[in-house]
Order: structure tokens, then C-alpha cells, then sequence
């Protein structure tokens, strides 16, 4: 029983992979026995033309249903490939779109943490002006200061309130998608 289960399973494999050897297998053994049968006739003299034609009329029918069952099969094993492709492309798109999120949330995250040294900084900057008010050169240092802090915040508030981020790939099917930031 084990046998003939294996034998049927490989037998099955093979129908998958080659589906028009196994229709030419098929169309070859009625072939094979049409010619027998008519062969068989033949000899003992009971062979007429009505009966070669009733042998031999069912090849072109049996042919173009082996040609239906590979097209058929063709179908089916891209119709498969196609949704594969879809649910990985869904995969990939629902990653991306939670790397976004968390990306964003790091960027409000970083954003609170570097805000509040940059305000201590800022406070600090305007004091300090105020101290040495006659002195040019330490002046200009903290202004410069007083502008690498605003370059710093106007960055953090560009990246922050981004609109949306472009996915830039997520397959043939889905296409590309902005996803909205969630604020």
C-alpha cells in the first residue's frame, strides 16, 4: 500500500512539472493501442474504413486537450507566482510602513530630548550677550553659537513636520504609496 501510495504521489509530481510529457505519454499509448486494435482487425479481416476512422478520430480531440491541460497548467502556476509575489509585496510594504512609524517616533523622541538642552543653551547665549556687551570678539563667537542652535531646532522642526515619506518600491502590483505620518 505504502508502494502504490509513492508510486501515485510521484506520479502526481510529475504531472505537475511536465504536464505535456504526461498528455504525450497519454496520447501516445491510445495511439499505441489504436494501431493494435487496428492491427488486430486487420488480421482477422474485419477491418473496414469506418473502423480505422473510429480508432484514429479521438487524437486530434485528445491532442487538444492535452494542449488545454499544459495551458491550463501555465495559468495556474502564474496565477500562483503572482500571488506570492503580492502577499511578499505586502509583507515588504508593512515593514516598511512600521520602520517609518518608528522612525518617526524617534524623530519626536530625539527632537523633546535635543530641544531642551538647545533652550538651556539659547537662555544661556542671550546672557552671556548681555555680559559682555562691549567685548566684539567674544560676541561673535556666541553668536555663532546663538546660530548653530536655531540651525540645530529648524532642522529637528523640518524633519518633524515632514508631511509624508515616499515608499519607493513595494512591488509590481501595490505600487508606491506615501504613508501619512500619525501625529
Amino acid at each position: 500500500m505504502k508502494y502504490i501510495r509513492g508510486l501515485f504521489n510521484a506520479l502526481k509530481e510529475l504531472s505537475a512539472k511536465y504536464p505535456a510529457v504526461l498528455s504525450g505519454y497519454i496520447i501516445y499509448a491510445y495511439l499505441f493501442l489504436a494501431i493494435i486494435r487496428l492491427f488486430l482487425k486487420v488480421k482477422y479481416g474485419e477491418a473496414t474504413l469506418s473502423d480505422a476512422y473510429d480508432i484514429f478520430s479521438a487524437l486530434p480531440f485528445m491532442w487538444l486537450l492535452a494542449v488545454a491541460l499544459v495551458k491550463v497548467i501555465e495559468v495556474r502556476t502564474k496565477l500562483h507566482e503572482s500571488q506570492t509575489q503580492i502577499i511578499l509585496d505586502r509583507e515588504q510594504l508593512t515593514m516598511k510602513e512600521t520602520q517609518l512609524n518608528t522612525m518617526k517616533e524617534v524623530v519626536h523622541g530625539l527632537q523633546h530630548h535635543v530641544n531642551n538642552p538647545l533652550a538651556i543653551i539659547t537662555l544661556y547665549v542671550s546672557r552671556l550677550r548681555r555680559k559682555v556687551a562691549d567685548n566684539v570678539e567674544a560676541l561673535d563667537g556666541i553668536e555663532q553659537i546663538g546660530v548653530a542652535t536655531k540651525k540645530i531646532s529648524s532642522a529637528l522642526a523640518e524633519f518633524s513636520a515632514a508631511e509624508h515619506y515616499e515608499v519607493e518600491h513595494a512591488g509590481p502590483i501595490v505600487g508606491n504609496i506615501a504613508v501619512p505620518p500619525k501625529i
